[in-house]
């Protein structure tokens, strides 16, 4: 019998001290890696609650058309036109969420992911520079208006953040 639909995450974080130093009339900067963490930490997690097969959307290429605010996944008005998902379906309970932040045109700055549930105040689990990204876990499972997505600044054919953004839940 085949298992369940499994949702895959690894992940690490290495803390990297930048030293500057001076010998010899020279300045040398070195990496080294945090002596507080001794290591780097992280691993992989694949916990998360079983997404449905019908559960689970991609949008590839889309302009984030928030100008310094967040929007909620639940409707298309956090990307630019509206045009939903490039593929898949959107799922009721989002369990997980990819973000890469892909090409830039003009100023815009950053993009972030939030989370907000009713009555709560706005939590931003990650501002991404153009070429980074993200996945975050969420255990619990949260609404498609409860995860966001903004960017520091959008002005249509002026400034855009392109991004990819993959959804998955049940």
């Amino acid at each position: 019998m085949a298992e369940a639909n499994v949702t895959r995450v690894s992940s690490s974080v290495i803390p990297v001290q930048d030293i500057d130093q001076t010998a010899g009339g020279q300045t040398y900067s070195i990496s080294e890696l945090d002596k507080v963490a001794g290591k780097t930490f992280g691993g992989k997690y694949n916990t998360l609650t079983a997404y449905g097969s019908e559960a689970i959307a991609a949008y590839i290429g889309s302009v984030v058309a928030e100008n310094g605010i967040t929007d909620g996944l639940d409707s298309s008005g956090w990307q630019k036109d509206a045009a939903g998902p490039t593929r898949g379906t959107l799922p009721t309970t989002v369990y997980a969420i990819a973000v890469e932040y892909v090409s830039e045109l003009g100023t815009v700055g950053n993009v972030s992911i939030s989370i907000k549930q009713t009555g709560e105040t706005e939590l931003k689990l990650a501002n991404l520079d153009l070429g980074e990204g993200q996945v975050i876990p969420i255990s619990a499972g949260l609404t498609l208006a409860e995860v966001l997505i903004g960017a520091d600044a959008y002005t249509s054919g002026t400034n855009e953040a392109t991004v990819n953004v993959l959804v998955i839940g049940v």
